[in-house]
């Protein structure tokens, strides 16, 4: 079967069918982070639209429901939990297809950023601030205030009577 083109030749319709070239992910930025990190891929032929882009793998892990197309060369989306440590990033399209990468993403691991900071506390490690309260910054009068002891302030400050 035949289709008639714009330049008034014809042409077989397979060649008609894929208007696009396949997707070509060019950078991502940033280019490594820890699981759920937001990242913002650029490229070109990313698809036509939101509902255009089918499939999103960053390092092997499918990325497509934390993923926003925002135009033909630019989607943001969260790196999940992933198997490998560094992979590539690959997106399809119903327009072009599946594409190919000429960058890769490298998963960081908690415990490896806690090594690489010799030993001090990692991302998800728990760790104690005390904020010192004895003088602060009245941002209403625009002057420090200075806030009494423990011992000065009142003992019930909401003033809830509690029944024995």
């Amino acid at each position: 079967m035949y289709t008639y083109r714009s330049d008034h030749q014809f042409a077989p319709q397979s060649t008609m069918s894929r208007s696009r070239q396949p997707p070509l992910v060019t950078g991502i930025s940033p280019n490594e982070g820890i699981p759920w990190t937001k990242v913002t891929i650029r490229g070109e032929n990313l698809g036509t639209g939101p509902t255009d882009l089918i499939g999103l793998t960053i390092c092997g892990h499918n990325c497509l429901l934390t993923a926003e197309w925002m135009s033909a060369s630019k989607i943001v989306c969260r790196v999940g939990q992933a198997k490998n440590d560094k992979g590539d990033i690959i997106v399809t399209t119903k327009s072009g297809g599946k594409g190919t990468s000429t960058v890769s993403f490298k998963l960081l691991k908690p415990e490896k950023i806690a090594q690489r900071l010799g030993g001090l506390a990692g991302i998800l490690d728990q760790s104690a601030v005390w904020v010192d309260e004895m003088n602060y910054y009245d941002m209403r009068t625009d002057r420090n205030k200075g806030i009494p002891p423990l011992s000065l302030r009142p003992a019930n400050p909401l003033g809830i009577e509690i029944e024995k």
